[in-house]
């Protein structure tokens, strides 16, 4: 059996530039940026149905991480929604599943170019794992990596899918516009775009030699600067969370589970004291 995974989130997809596009409060801006997510992803379901896949599992992987509707998506696929939920955007994932898929992804936090950077939140200026700057791409392939399961394709900005390349190898991507700065882009025609997706999804499922699994040894050193100083002396208060400057923690650990679950729960209990 093939068996699907695909962590979705919004930033990365289509003609989204601005942080009011990705929140319900942002209104028509929002809902049409759904509607954006919704057909994208119901392309790259196409592509794997084709291809033979057995179960597709979409994990809402976006803020609330209630946007996704089952009803809006192909009636074949199982939905996860809701938060909070154990490993937040990698939730349900096991190794009854063959390969991963990111979509809707977006460029890390300190990134120069690319659409609204950021990484799990914004109170984080950066997020470093051992001694590297990276985002969600890379913290989500370590955490597959980990219980052997590859990644198979990637989508987002262009800039994002260079991030991919650059971070996992020779990972297939289809970008679905180029980022013209911070909150601009130039977006694809969605025909175009809608048929490269399917296209994608089919092939990598045909060639999962394509596939990556991306490993990082441990020990796992974590080091994440806040945007806010105070969010600092707060999370120096967590077991293990060492405060190395005035806006950074440093935290170590053999579990990468212990360091994504840290994550989680810093922006889950912090982002609110914004």
């Amino acid at each position: 059996m093939i068996n699907v995974y695909i962590s979705a989130d919004i930033d990365g997809v289509n003609n989204v530039v601005y942080p009011h596009q990705t929140v319900a409060s942002g209104g028509e801006s929002y809902y049409l940026a759904l509607k954006q997510q919704h057909e994208e992803l119901n392309w790259i379901i196409e592509g794997l149905l084709e291809a033979g896949v057995d179960k597709i599992t979409i994990n809402d992987a976006h803020s609330t991480m209630e946007n996704l509707h089952i009803s809006e998506l192909n009636p074949k696929i199982e939905l996860i929604s809701g938060k909070p939920k154990p490993i937040s955007m990698l939730s349900g994932l096991d190794s009854s599943y063959s390969c991963v898929l990111f979509t809707g992804y977006h460029v890390k936090a300190g990134s120069i170019n690319g659409i609204l950077p950021h990484t799990f939140s914004q109170i984080f200026n950066y997020i470093k794992l051992n001694g590297k700057l990276i985002g969600e791409i890379e913290l989500n392939a370590v955490y597959t990596g980990m219980i052997n399961i590859p990644v198979a394709l990637i989508t987002g900005d262009d800039i994002t899918c260079r991030e991919a390349v650059n971070v996992l190898g020779n990972v297939k991507t289809v970008f679905t516009k180029t980022a013209i700065s911070t909150t601009s882009a130039k977006c694809r025609p969605n025909e175009e775009l809608f048929k490269e997706l399917k296209l994608a999804a089919f092939e990598t499922i045909k060639n999962p030699q394509s596939w990556v699994l991306y490993k990082e040894n441990d020990p796992y050193t974590l080091e994440i600067e806040f945007s806010d100083r105070k969010l600092t002396d707060i999370a120096e208060l967590l077991p293990g969370v060492e405060k190395i400057s005035g806006s950074a923690v440093k935290f170590e650990s053999t579990d990468y589970r212990e360091v994504y679950k840290l994550l989680q729960f810093l922006s889950a209990t912090l982002s609110a004291r914004l």
